[in-house]
């Protein structure tokens, strides 16, 4: 088995966790110990700091870690948030932040291109590696690490395939893996927007 075939299933049984065969208040995958929304300081893509939650204050935040040259998950995530969320009848305060794991690539003017192709509304945030580091540690996502080929040449970046949601009153409740449905989005977001 590959590393990269590793970390997926590794992925793979974490976000499996906490699914319960009991129906509950959401469609994606309900949190058992609910925490506050991190604020960590970080750079959005005109080069200013911005600070995740105080910044997005009364909207309901759906953050994702992933990187502008990710070979799948980030571009279907990305395109899939900005179909749903410009749908008739969604709610109008959602903020997609994504966070980059490849800083020595996405610059900030790398990232404003790369979200600019879904949805110019969303915010790409970068930083130094460390402190990229410590924003996945405080969301408790899977910390990117490089996926090595059999050469020992780097592949890809393995990294959390989580959309971590937060309602306007800044807790979060439910984490979306890949994939997610549409309609899981659409019953949760009016959902989560209601929560002040």
């Amino acid at each position: 088995m590959t590393r990269l075939a590793r970390f997926i299933l590794l992925v793979l049984l974490i976000c499996g966790c906490g699914n319960s065969s009991e129906p509950g208040i959401y469609a994606g995958l309900e949190v058992s110990d609910p925490s506050v929304m991190p604020n960590p300081i970080l750079t959005d893509t005109n080069g200013q700091p911005f600070a995740m939650k105080a910044d997005t204050e009364g909207s309901v935040r759906l953050v994702y870690f992933g990187f502008s040259s990710c070979p799948d998950i980030c571009s279907v995530h990305l395109a899939q948030l900005s179909d749903v969320i410009d749908r008739p009848g969604m709610p109008p305060n959602i903020t997609v932040i994504f966070v980059t794991v490849d800083p020595d690539v996405d610059t900030p003017e790398v990232m404003r291109s790369f979200l600019d192709q879904f949805n110019s509304d969303f915010v790409g945030l970068t930083g130094t590696k460390e402190e990229l580091v410590e924003a996945q540690r405080q969301f408790s996502a899977l910390i990117a690490s490089p996926v090595l080929d059999d050469e020992g040449q780097m592949e890809t970046i393995g990294h959390d395939g989580r959309v971590f949601a937060f309602s306007p009153d800044g807790i979060g409740r439910t984490q979306y893996p890949h994939p997610t449905r549409q309609t899981t989005w659409t019953r949760d977001l009016p959902i989560l927007a209601s929560l002040r």
